[in-house]
């Protein structure tokens, strides 16, 4: 991922897309893909959506840099991310998320937001 992020950085999009493609094809032939493991498969539809979000320097710029930083931040630190449509319950990129995470995801999308008349004032605050 940081090989092809700096390919995109210097322009040849083109590049980018073949290392990305190399590191799907490398990961088919493991084990764990013949298995039709689910992180495995996680992983490759993460590579091929890179992929996508480099058709073009414009669509790269648009999302494309975000995704690909957000996967290697993610990866780093071996977290899950709400990147992309987090409210795409059909993405397989959301096996990242722990079961935690996605309660508290459809907690906060399922919260009412209060009325202007419930919010604290800052004197309410000040007490």
């Amino acid at each position: 991922m940081s090989r092809a992020r700096a390919e995109a950085e210097q322009g040849d999009l083109p590049s980018a897309v073949s290392i990305l493609g190399n590191c799907r094809r490398v990961l088919s032939e493991t084990i764990s893909a013949k298995s039709h493991d689910h992180l495995c498969i996680a992983l490759d539809a993460e590579l091929k959506e890179m992929q996508g979000r480099m058709a073009s320097r414009h669509m790269y710029e648009a999302s494309g840099r975000a995704y690909i930083l957000s996967g290697l931040s993610s990866h780093s630190w071996q977290r899950a991310t709400t990147r992309g449509d987090s409210t795409d319950t059909s993405s397989v990129v959301k096996t990242y998320q722990t079961q935690s995470m996605s309660q508290m995801l459809c907690q906060s999308q399922t919260m009412p937001f209060p009325s202007p008349s419930q919010r604290p004032t800052s004197v309410d605050m000040a007490i």
